[in-house]
């Protein structure tokens, strides 16, 4: 059995095994998936003389942090061929997933459990203040011109997102034009759309996107107001490299604390740690005397931060 990730020419060779394994999605967006995701994605497979039987999408977001941006990867398309499951062929790649993300000074990565038990065992948790964006549909029409987002656009929308999500939540995906750009061509995968509301002046006031897979879903609506918050635990998320999660955190409340931290698949995160986090950052500082107050595993201290955090993440691949 050999661990490696693909190189760019081989990622088609990966797609046989997402189609047994995730045969809700529609060949239409599985071509787009494979044209344009895994342009810039990491795929790592475990394969037996030559066939992938085990694999991880690693997919690459810019994450804004407490205004700080870094580089993260979400989790995607974790299958296994069923005749080599259960016998612990996932558990080796996430550890190699880990371990060179840890080494990339990642801070953290986050993912869609379908078997949340599988993955409390790796280290994640629900975020529990995830927040999700529902349109107040009673006013939010009145005196917008609507129209379909063209490319052209696809700057002016990243900045409009990047300004309202910035104002209302700690932690969101940065957008940048590429980011539209690939989410136009998401949506007319899914017969849908993304939708631009504007001002009387031209000036953009919302966007939303849409599609018709399933009946008609409209999701990631992002406007200053017209929408009203909802508590959705949708996303689990995983503390990669802890002097660098800490480092990029901010919290108006200050959190002081010496803690033991126990890590099972990082090794480079155990440890005794004094931990200070104020509004204008963080440390987790190696402690060389004294006793810790508490011991906790990764999974748990990593709840205990992302729950005091407002999340905004509503991406799915």
């Amino acid at each position: 059995m050999e661990i490696r990730y693909l190189k760019q020419e081989e990622k088609e060779a990966s797609r046989e095994l997402y189609e047994k394994c995730f045969p809700e999605d529609s060949e239409a967006f599985t071509d787009y998936y494979y044209q344009y995701k895994c342009q810039d994605n990491h795929i790592l497979v475990m394969e037996d003389r030559e066939q992938i039987c085990s694999m991880i999408h690693l997919n690459p977001f810019r994450m804004n942090l407490y205004g700080n941006i870094c580089g993260v990867h979400y989790i995607v398309a974790v299958a296994t061929l069923e005749e080599y499951r259960r016998r612990g062929y996932m558990l080796e790649l996430m550890n190699r997933a880990f371990h060179d993300m840890y080494e990339r000074g990642e801070p953290f990565t986050f993912l869609i459990p379908a078997n949340p038990d599988y993955y409390y065992s790796c280290g994640f948790e629900y975020w529990d203040s995830q927040i999700e964006l529902k349109q107040d549909q009673d006013n939010i029409w009145k005196g917008q011109q609507i129209s379909t987002a063209r490319e052209s656009e696809c700057l002016e929308l990243a900045r409009f997102s990047n300004w309202v999500l910035g104002k209302k939540f700690d932690m969101f995906i940065e957008k940048d034009e590429a980011y539209y750009r690939r989410l136009i061509k998401e949506q007319s995968s899914e017969n849908g759309q993304i939708v631009v509301l504007r001002e009387q002046d031209g000036a953009v006031s919302g966007i939303f996107a849409f599609d018709r897979e399933s009946g008609v879903e409209i999701r990631e609506p992002i406007m200053e107001t017209g929408c009203t918050e909802y508590i959705h635990p949708l996303m689990m998320g995983r503390i990669l490299n802890l002097k660098r999660f800490c480092a990029m955190i901010k919290f108006e409340e200050p959190f002081n604390m010496a803690l033991e931290i126990r890590d099972g698949m990082i090794p480079e995160n155990n440890g005794k740690f004094w931990i200070s986090i104020d509004k204008n950052g963080g440390r987790a500082i190696p402690m060389e005397q004294g006793e810790p107050e508490k011991s906790m595993d990764i999974a748990r201290f990593g709840k205990m931060m992302f729950n005091k955090m407002r999340i905004y993440v509503n991406e799915i691949v």
